[in-house]
């Protein structure tokens, strides 16, 4: 893997002027699996002030010419060296190259699907993966303007980030699509899509920018969606382009610049690596967002909030760029927060922040907690570097740190600085100092000290209350105590943060009174007037919560009596985000070794119930499977799975059983936990006998259900390959292939696992089928180390001879996570003595020690 660095990068740019790009693409030959490469040309127009030009370009180089005439060239790896370049001048840098279709999720993606056999293309190029489609300058502060022209199969659909102004019919079959030349663009949000696509013309949205500082462009940007044929039944197109609408709404009334980029297409695709991707006029979308099953309410909120989160980049990323990979926050963090904010207050998903406050940020309290820790501005020194940086700090991390500027700064000062930076940087790129410029021109807050504290160094702030109680019950002395968990030096930031009182009464848990507070040392009065210095007062704290509403960024710790209410009291809170916040208070307990993870799951069980937030409720569930899958002692791992599996199928019945949001959750719930429960119980178990038949209580379940429950009975060895072709006789659709190979690979059979893992290291699987595969080894009953050999023999050969993105499925797919069969301490051996190792490798191994570490120090708190 070659990767470009941040000075070459900066160098580039330095010397050349890039300013069109005109991009030819033959796809005539897509649909025949048995060609890998496809013929491409790319027509540069620039200006350099040195005669030595480098292009990027992964493929093989057929021809260069400049301005119209043969020119000298050298290809090296992925870098194209174009000599005798004319100085000074406009010119023309013709490369004419064949580059290679995908099955990675990387470049030109190509997908056949196996119901139907259509054939469906896509590109995806974040961070910097362009010049494996088309010969480009792959880099992000490079913002030329580009056209495209793709010579496809007629029955084809095509789509890019520019609307199309005419198609030609060149030959019976096939049909020449010409695209209007687009805005400024940075090459990795460049985009094609072309294959069998279904395409659905969903109206159009109608508006402009407003308010003062408004642009006062007014416009018609028209909606389009696509996806697979054998999806298209389920688009959900109403609640899609609800969203849309909504979207555009919000974003207008608040970015003070009218979207520059035309239309709006927004495309569902197969294999896809990410979430989504914020391509101009064209956004990609993994199609795991639509289900032949119904959604539930819970997934309809993720897809909204993803909706959101990609159209505001069109502004944050696309519309004003980050120059380099540094400044990833600046489109991330931004996104982050504002997809959450949009979706929580013009949406029909107003729980959107319950959410954030439990998952999202979750993940940035895991990732920040590690050793290999960064700010979330952080030192980018090159590509690679960049791609593991798109992480819990960089998106949730600073969303919350986000959050947390808006309630310091206040929301109209926050808005009119992002309308000053819009206006200032439209179509440019930018750096950290040009959002706090903006930010400084109208704000009288210590924008510096802020910069310094919150986005230069790293881990979470910890905070905690404490309080002294008088005989009469009167309580003194109510303090905010603040530390920070990074390692390498005390960090007190400002924050301006809610703690709040809470008295249990009856069936309910009630707020007696809300604090506002604001920190910047070691510790705060809560109580400066004295409200709770009155006898009795101590009756109003059977709870006390720091960071009620989640306006800051900080693990928060509950007092034992605190803790002991929220156990067994939690769903008697009436305030969705005051659950979510007490609840990823008592999840950081757990991970930090300060709450025994049985306790965790048997609160889970009794409160759960109560949940009203389904997301809120599925994100416990995945952390009751964090318990059952690592933390909790293994001598006690089955006894606890059976009750926790009893809980489930109570709670599914409650719920209103399979066709309830809530219900699902649980009866998913169940079945990940069979693969923990002793194999004569799941032997004869009648509600597993039922899920993996597809019902349960004579209703049918969701096909991720009943394929989860299929894999758990396949890892104990209870259905053969016969069976397994059975169930996926009964729908065959690309995503039951995918499951189904899951279920393949968890049998416990050595024949099995060897030829499972010689698939995934040595077999051309796509990038789905490789996750499948190790899915499926991981959820097989093994022991000892076997896998952990494994793994180690293996990484650094895979490491070397597949892409950055193959890589990554293969470390989180295979990694160790028992420290019992891996301690740390044979990680961190390995690592010294492999050296010299990819700085990302590194990096990622380092992680999973931290984990094995993690997952050790919780158990030896459990053990007599």
């Amino acid at each position: 893997m070659t990767s470009l660095s941040r000075e070459s990068a900066r160098d580039r740019r330095a010397h050349v002027d890039l300013r069109h790009v005109d991009v030819d693409l033959d796809l005539s030959e897509g649909a025949d699996v048995e060609i890998a490469t496809f013929p491409v040309t790319s027509s540069l127009t620039l200006v350099t002030d040195r005669p030595g030009l480098t292009v990027d370009v992964d493929g093989e180089v057929l021809e260069v010419l400049v301005d119209g005439r043969a020119a000298e060239w050298v290809h090296e790896g992925q870098t194209l060296h174009v000599r005798a370049v004319p100085t000074s001048v406009e010119t023309e840098v013709v490369v004419r190259a064949r580059c290679r279709y995908s099955r990675t999720g990387e470049g030109l993606h190509r997908y056949v699907d196996p119901e139907d056999s259509r054939v469906y293309l896509y590109t995806q190029f974040e961070p910097a993966d362009a010049h494996r489609a088309w010969p480009c300058l792959d880099q992000p502060d490079v913002k030329p303007t580009w056209t495209f022209h793709v010579l496809a199969p007629a029955g084809w659909e095509v789509l890019s980030n520019g609307a199309t102004t005419h198609c030609e019919q060149v030959a019976p079959d096939l049909r020449r699509h010409h695209f209007g030349t687009t805005p400024p663009l940075s090459s990795y949000i460049t985009a094609v899509v072309a294959g069998h696509y279904a395409v659905v013309d969903a109206g159009s949205w109608s508006g402009g920018a407003t308010g003062d500082e408004a642009d006062g462009g007014h416009l018609e940007i028209p909606l389009r969606l696509a996806c697979r044929q054998a999806l298209a039944p389920y688009m959900d197109v109403e609640d899609i382009i609800e969203v849309t609408r909504a979207g555009l709404d919000f974003f207008h009334t608040r970015y003070g610049i009218t979207y520059p980029w035309g239309g709006y297409d927004q495309v569902f695709v197969p294999e896809y690596n990410l979430g989504a991707m914020e391509n101009p006029g064209c956004v990609t979308f993994t199609e795991h967002h639509l289900g032949r099953d119904p959604l539930s309410h819970a997934q309809r909120q993720a897809r909204a909030n993803t909706i959101l989160h990609e159209m505001s980049h069109m502004w944050f990323g696309d519309l004003a760029a980050p120059a380099w990979w540094d400044d990833l926050w600046l489109k991330e963090s931004f996104a982050d927060h504002q997809g959450t904010l949009a979706a929580a207050t013009g949406t029909r998903y107003t729980g959107e922040w319950a959410a954030f406050a439990l998952a999202r940020k979750g993940w940035a309290y895991e990732q920040d907690l590690r050793s290999t820790t960064h700010p979330i501005v952080a030192d980018i020194p090159d590509v690679e570097a960049a791609t593991t940086n798109f992480d819990g700090i960089t998106y949730a991390k600073g969303a919350s740190v986000l959050k947390q500027l808006v309630a310091w700064v206040g929301e109209d000062v926050f808005f009119s600085a992002v309308r000053r930076y819009f206006r200032d940087h439209a179509h440019g790129v930018t750096r950290l100092s040009d959002l706090l410029h903006a930010l400084a021109a109208v704000s009288d807050r210590d924008l510096e000290a802020w910069e310094q504290a919150w986005l230069h160094t790293t881990g979470p702030s910890v905070l905690r209350a404490s309080w002294r109680v008088e005989e009469d019950g009167a309580v003194q002395d109510f303090l905010l105590h603040q530390e920070c968990a990074a390692q390498q030096a005390l960090v007190l930031r400002p924050h301006h943060l809610v703690v709040s009182t809470w008295r249990v009464e009856g069936a309910t848990l009630r707020r007696t009174h809300r604090f506002e507070v604001d920190i910047d040392g070691a510790c705060a009065r809560i109580d400066p007037e004295g409200l709770l210095a009155r006898p009795g007062a101590v009756g109003d704290l059977d709870m006390v919560l720091v960071n009620d509403e989640d306006l800051t960024y900080a693990i928060t710790r509950l007092d034992p009596a605190s803790t002991t209410i929220a156990l067994s009291h939690i769903a008697a809170c009436p305030d969705d985000l005051t659950r979510a916040v007490v609840w990823s208070a008592l999840w950081n307990a757990v991970r930090d070794a300060e709450l025994a993870p049985e306790d965790f799951i048997h609160a889970v069980a009794s409160q759960g119930l109560g949940e009203s937030q389904e997301a809120v409720l599925r994100r416990l569930l995945r952390c009751v499977g964090t318990c059952l899958d690592s933390y909790v002692l293994p001598e006690r791992r089955q006894d606890l799975a059976l009750a926790f599996a009893g809980a489930c199928v109570k709670a599914a019945r409650h719920a209103g059983g399979a066709a309830d949001g809530a219900g699902r959750a649980w009866l998913e719930a169940f079945a990940r936990t069979i693969a923990h429960m002793p194999a004569d119980h799941v032997a004869a178990c009648p509600v597993t006998a039922q899920l993996v038949e597809g019902t349960f209580d004579g209703a049918g379940v969701d096909a991720v259900t009943a394929w989860s429950a299929r894999s758990g009975v396949a890892a104990h060895g209870l259905a053969d390959e016969v069976r397994l072709a059975a169930w996926l006789g009964t729908s065959a659709s690309g995503e039951d292939v995918v499951r189904h190979l899951c279920a393949m690979s968890a049998r416990p059979d050595p024949d099995v696992r060897a030829a499972a893992w010689e698939a995934v290291t040595r077999a051309d699987l796509s990038n789905e089928h490789l996750s499948a595969t190790l899915e499926g080894l991981s959820r097989s009953t093994w022991k000892g180390s076997e896998l952990v050999d494994l793994f180690l023999g293996e990484v650094l050969p895979f490491w070397r001879s597949h892409s950055i993105g193959m890589s990554l499925r293969f470390v989180a797919g295979a990694a160790p996570s028992d420290p019992d069969t891996c301690p740390p301490e044979r990680l961190r051996r390995w690592l010294e003595d492999h050296q010299p190792l990819p700085d990302q490798l590194v990096r990622l191994l380092s992680e999973v020690a931290d984990d094995l570490e993690r997952v050790r120090s919780v158990r030896e708190r459990g053990r007599p």
